[in-house]
């Protein structure tokens, strides 16, 4: 009897680490791992870096105009923080907000955010959207970063930037002689 027990008991702890194994393995919830981190790193990519206050007005400004113009719902609140919009009742949309953070030593990073309803299930897994979600996120933080890359650089050679005053004067002109 003890060794029917036994390997009742070992078989029992077989079936459950085959059951693990498989699940470890498999291939969804590898591709929505995966994807999740693609999005994590274009997201983190696409985020703007500013230092001045001209510079970081502008991206502000451009950021707000790059919401509006991918979101199917009208901003509903701007604050000197957050760009929102409202959520829409379709499903498979993709919606976008924005924050703006202060580091410590000034600089300030914008990041463009984005959610779509279906994209996830109740526990957080891939919902029956997810695919077209993700791909429709990582397409808007990718064109978020061509349009908005070289706001922020300082730089005047960059696509965007404001200029950098000349030597000389405050305001950039050249001194008088």
């Amino acid at each position: 009897m003890v060794h029917r027990s036994a390997l009742r008991g070992a078989l029992c702890r077989l079936l459950l680490i085959a059951t693990l194994a498989a699940c470890a393995h498999d291939p969804r919830l590898e591709a929505f791992r995966h994807s999740e981190t693609e999005l994590a790193a274009v997201r983190e990519h696409s985020a703007i870096e500013c230092t001045t206050p001209g510079t970081c007005a502008q991206a502000w400004s451009q950021t707000r105009v790059f919401v509006r113009s991918h979101s199917p719902t009208p901003i509903e609140r701007v604050t000197d923080e957050t760009i929102e919009t409202r959520m829409p009742h379709e499903f498979g949309i993709a919606y976008f907000w924005a924050a703006r953070s202060t580091a410590s030593n000034g600089t300030v990073t914008i990041r463009l955010k984005g959610m779509c309803r279906g994209m996830y299930d109740m526990n957080g897994g891939p919902g029956w959207l997810y695919r077209s979600c993700a791909a429709q996120l990582r397409d808007a933080q990718r064109e978020f970063a061509r349009e908005l890359g070289g706001v922020g650089q300082g730089r005047p050679d960059e696509r965007n930037a404001m200029p950098v005053p000349r030597a000389g004067t405050p305001d950039g002109s050249p001194p008088a002689n």
